[in-house]
């Protein structure tokens, strides 16, 4: 799919305190992962070889994940991963402006593409998608926009309200869109990636900046749907958006079923992310692990179950964590016991502490905490 380039553009959805500090696409997941090496990983294994990441705000730590994109086979001399910070020009915090303003940032880089299609999307949801057979239904349809989605019937409303959904006719034709709709009228939840050719992106960019909009759904697209061939592809595989704390640790603790991580983590179709070169994690003898991911450079002395160990962390002796997310570099100090948390990274929990949440609202340490 060389004739087909990428746009993922990170959301400005804010998740405190774990992203008070780095974007969404940066979060750590399942361990070893950044949210973000979802979506890249899938676009990289359709041989797109033109991938730009539009930023917002808190950019550093996602650059420092992606760097010249070595993992994703993107460090290129022609093409590759280009990191797009925000245009300050055309972009003010103050006015509460969109996904658009940041499209609007990018268009040098989207005229300088030679590539005839954009797939475009967001970096806050997981999924392991075949863009090459997304590709091939959109020209086999002569669609002019499709929108990947996924049937969620029998989802609650206030799942449901969470995502942009969507309404189809008998010919697979989009008839209408709604985001975040407080009433769903539909179950077809919008994966957030749109395939199109890369001059009706352009087009759509000029005209909305132009009128002063700034939502590229509702001012873009919603507004192109009686007059275009706009069509849905469905897709019938996992997919979540990350966009509270209670999602965040719904989908790290799914991690721990092994045919999610097979769905998810496809050897057919890779996941991709920065390679660490730690040393194997050290288990000492009375430590007890059940049912749980721990990466490398990890230090086990106390007791791990169902739970989620970025890299680094310490476990010291009599220490306790069941149903938690620790990130990199963190430090659980003897006899304390954790369950239903999420730490972010260096974290130390001193001696005899006890942290308790619930699966429904974990509670959450900002980096760099002693508790």
């Amino acid at each position: 799919m060389r004739d087909t380039m990428g746009i993922i553009i990170t959301t400005d959805d804010r998740i405190p305190p774990i992203t008070d500090l780095r974007a969404v696409g940066a979060l750590p997941i399942a361990g070893g992962y950044r949210m973000i090496d979802f979506i890249l990983s899938n676009m990289a294994n359709a041989n797109i070889i033109n991938i730009g990441v539009i930023t917002e705000s808190n950019y550093s730590s996602l650059m420092d994940h992606l760097k010249s994109g070595s993992p994703w086979d993107l460090d290129r001399k022609n093409y590759g991963l280009n990191i797009l910070p925000p245009n300050m020009a055309s972009f003010n915090y103050f006015t509460g402006r969109g996904d658009l303003d940041r499209l609007a940032g990018a268009r040098q880089f989207l005229r300088k593409s030679q590539q005839t299609y954009v797939i475009l999307s967001t970096d806050n949801l997981i999924y392991n998608i075949d863009f090459e057979d997304v590709m091939e239904k959109h020209i086999e349809n002569q669609s002019d926009i499709t929108v990947v989605y996924k049937d969620m019937t029998g989802t609650p409303e206030a799942e449901l309200s969470r995502h942009t959904l969507i309404e189809l006719d008998e010919h697979n034709r989009i008839t209408d869109i709604e985001v975040n709709p407080q009433y769903p009228k539909s179950s077809k939840a919008s994966l957030e990636v749109y395939v199109m050719e890369k001059a009706l992106l352009e087009s759509i960019i000029d005209e909305c900046v132009a009128r002063g909009e700034h939502c590229f759904v509702r001012d873009g697209l919603s507004k192109k749907l009686s007059g275009m061939n706009i069509n849905g592809y469905k897709f019938c595989g996992y997919c979540d958006k990350i966009d509270s704390l209670k999602s965040y640790f719904k989908n790290n603790m799914l991690f721990l079923k092994e045919d999610f991580r097979n769905e998810l983590l496809n050897p057919d179709n890779p996941v991709y992310t920065k390679n660490k070169d730690l040393a194997p994690t050290i288990y000492k003898e009375n430590s007890n692990v059940e049912n749980s991911l721990i990466s490398n450079g990890c230090l086990i002395e106390g007791t791990v179950k169902n739970s989620v160990l970025a890299r680094g962390v310490v476990v010291k002796k009599g220490a306790v964590i069941k149903n938690s997310i620790i990130m990199q570099d963190s430090v659980i100090e003897e006899n304390a016991s954790l369950d239903c948390a999420i730490l972010d990274k260096e974290v130390t929990i001193s001696k005899d502490k006890k942290l308790v949440g619930q699966k429904s609202y974990p509670v959450a340490i900002a980096k760099g905490s002693t508790v």
